[in-house]
């Protein structure tokens, strides 16, 4: 019987191992492309971002990047630049499954709320923990993801950094 279980154990180690492997290998395991990274800097890390609540200012910024598919969008000043992409990196802390980091201290950013008219109805100005998803691409660990943190979560010191 249990040489049975040994050669079960054996068999099924390469489907668990597959099935299992993105949820234990977390931040910066995947290999990322750099248009994921672009992607993120186009979304989330614009120069050119208006660094005020004035929904004019934001209107005129989100007709000229042309993203009105996002109802909430979350952009970074300029300047939160090396904070934003360190929580990949010695910033951040592991948060939950998959490939997502938490910033070690909360990062100010603008969440703008957008109709289906195309008009920009509310600008806020945050500071919070920031959920970012991490991939290696070109041997650094990236943002290519930005997650709302809903649920007010913070950093656990007991897990490791990202990176």
């Amino acid at each position: 019987m249990l040489s049975f279980m040994v050669l079960l154990t054996l068999a099924l180690h390469p489907c668990l191992s597959v099935a299992d492997k993105k949820k234990l290998l977390g931040p910066c395991a995947e290999v990322g492309n750099e248009k994921q990274f672009q992607t993120f800097l186009d979304h989330h890390l614009r120069k050119g971002t208006p660094n005020s609540l004035k929904i004019g200012e934001w209107q005129s910024f989100i007709n000229k990047i042309d993203t009105w598919d996002r109802p909430i969008q979350s952009f970074f000043p300029i300047k939160e630049y090396n904070n934003a992409i360190g929580v990949c990196s010695t910033g951040g802390k592991i948060y939950g499954g998959r490939n997502l980091c938490i910033s070690k201290k909360p990062l100010k950013f603008f969440d703008v709320t957008i109709n289906e008219k195309k008009q920009v109805m509310d600008v806020k100005f945050r500071t919070d923990y920031v959920i970012l998803g991490c991939n290696k691409i070109n041997n650094k660990c990236l943002p290519i993801h930005f997650e709302a943190n809903e649920n007010g979560a913070t950093p656990d010191n007991n897990k490791p950094n990202c990176s």
